[in-house]
């Protein structure tokens, strides 16, 4: 039996025997502030006309494949058409599928670093080769290094979090725009955050057939346990995305929710408004306890340097709080990532990191 599992083991591409999972924090702690979600559950009477929405459907029946109707409303929402709009379970999703249409073996995928490790984690997955372009030392793109990069010959696709994850920052748009006009490859800028931000580039879709946005439902939308992103891009990409899309990954529960929570945008709106409040009063809290150093933001998260972040961590974990380390990631050490919660989850983060710093100064 050993010697069948070596056996199997070697046939398992070296690529993907190189990589390790991804891995959330592990669950327990009554506070969670590390996984970026929203506060806000959905609310309750949105809950249970879903409910009974649903049970009123087949389930024996496959969902539409098209996903139809909620393109349409997608289009409407966004100001698109419905053949500019793709629909995946979670963006993650949509990153796999690009990277299958524009990526593989022999090719490269270029981003900035740091950032969302998934655009890594996928690209090895497929048979390419990541590269990464470090940011400077304010958190700007290398504008310069990025156009060699991606015009490169095996280049094909650009991925850039806007706002970032984990820094938080959002990136000059003349910084975009200047990518955008200076490369034929495909530029993705990912706004999984842009509720909590000041800028989308949906608006500019119409003026490079080379950019795409991708959007998720899993941070200001309150649906992170129900898993939906969706596309924006030329017909040209949408219908090439749609030719290795998985048939029926949306499921009927999805896609009645998305349509549901569309119909009330003013609601996760105003609910940003008070997780962007809540961001400034945190931060700037935080960043009155001696040795923190809170760099801006325009997400749902704040990231901040503290001298023993992951003794600091720990310690938190130990009172029941999470929030994510990034101390080994490039250029981040000493940095933690926090969510913002709701006020009262921010109170009692405030008061155990400054009683974790004293703990941990001893």
């Amino acid at each position: 039996m050993n010697e069948r599992l070596e056996k199997l083991r070697e046939w398992i591409r070296p690529e993907v025997r190189g990589l390790a999972p991804y891995q959330p924090e592990p669950s327990g702690p009554r506070i969670r502030l590390d996984a970026n979600e929203s506060p806000y559950d959905m609310p309750a009477a949105l809950k249970e006309n879903m409910w009974k929405t649903f049970c009123r459907q087949a389930w024996n029946r496959y969902p539409d494949p098209g996903c139809v109707e909620l393109r349409q409303a997608l289009a409407a929402y966004e100001g698109v058409q419905p053949d500019q709009v793709a629909v995946g379970n979670g963006s993650d999703e949509i990153i796999r599928d690009l990277l299958i249409c524009f990526g593989g073996a022999g090719t490269r995928t270029v981003f900035p670093t740091p950032t969302f490790c998934m655009y890594r984690l996928l690209t090895i997955a497929l048979g390419g080769t990541p590269v990464g372009v470090r940011l400077l030392s304010d958190w700007s793109l290398d504008v310069p290094v990025i156009l060699r990069e991606i015009q490169s010959e095996n280049s094909r696709i650009l991925f850039i979090a806007s706002p970032n994850n984990p820094t938080g920052n959002s990136f000059a748009a003349g910084h975009i725009e200047a990518i955008l006009r200076g490369t034929d490859r495909l530029v993705v800028v990912d706004e999984a955050y842009r509720l909590f931000a000041e800028h989308s580039w949906v608006q500019r879709l119409s003026e490079f057939p080379n950019l795409a946005v991708l959007c998720t439902y899993s941070k200001a939308m309150s649906a992170a346990g129900i898993r939906i992103g969706y596309l924006l891009a030329h017909p040209l990409v949408v219908e090439t995305v749609n030719r290795v899309r998985l048939p029926y990954n949306l499921d009927l529960f999805a896609q009645q929710l998305a349509l549901a929570a569309l119909r009330q945008p003013e609601f996760w709106q105003a609910q940003a408004r008070l997780v962007k409040k809540e961001r400034e009063r945190l931060g700037r809290e935080l960043s009155a306890l001696e040795g923190v150093t809170v760099y801006p933001s325009e997400s749902n998260f704040i990231l901040l340097r503290v001298a023993g972040a992951e003794r600091i961590k720990t310690i938190l974990f130990q009172n029941s709080i999470a929030v994510r380390a990034f101390s080994t990631a490039e250029g981040l050490s000493d940095c933690l990532r926090v969510t913002v919660g709701t006020p009262e989850e921010n109170t009692e983060l405030i008061k155990q990191f400054a009683s974790a710093i004293l703990t941990q100064a001893r």
